[in-house]
């Protein structure tokens, strides 16, 4: 996978979520939960069911664009969240709920 700071949508040497998911399913007959959050919903209105951006914010990682997502992978004794750029913005694993998170504009 290609490691960057920024997602650029257009990009196709970034994979696209559905690629990225599938990539990372271990097990076929266990999907993983998907879901999309709008980031500028989750900065405005607090509109973010999984708690990414507060998780951030409270490790001193503040979010104010996508690519402030990408910081988590920096911190190397972060297991519960990584996240990836791919082609419709953000994607982010949260590893204790099987879960995967596409951040979009």
């Amino acid at each position: 996978m290609p490691h960057c700071t920024s997602p650029s949508h257009d990009d196709p040497h970034f994979p696209s979520f559905g690629d990225l998911v599938s990539a990372y399913t271990l097990d076929p007959d266990d999907p993983p939960i998907t879901d999309i959050v709008s980031l500028a919903d989750a900065l405005t209105d607090g509109d973010d069911p999984w708690h990414v951006v507060a998780y951030l914010g409270g490790l001193g990682l503040p979010v104010h664009q996508l690519s402030d997502l990408l910081a988590i992978n920096a911190d190397d004794g972060e297991e519960e969240l990584h996240a990836w750029p791919c082609r419709e913005g953000v994607a982010v694993s949260v590893a204790s709920d099987g879960a995967w998170i596409l951040y979009i504009p």
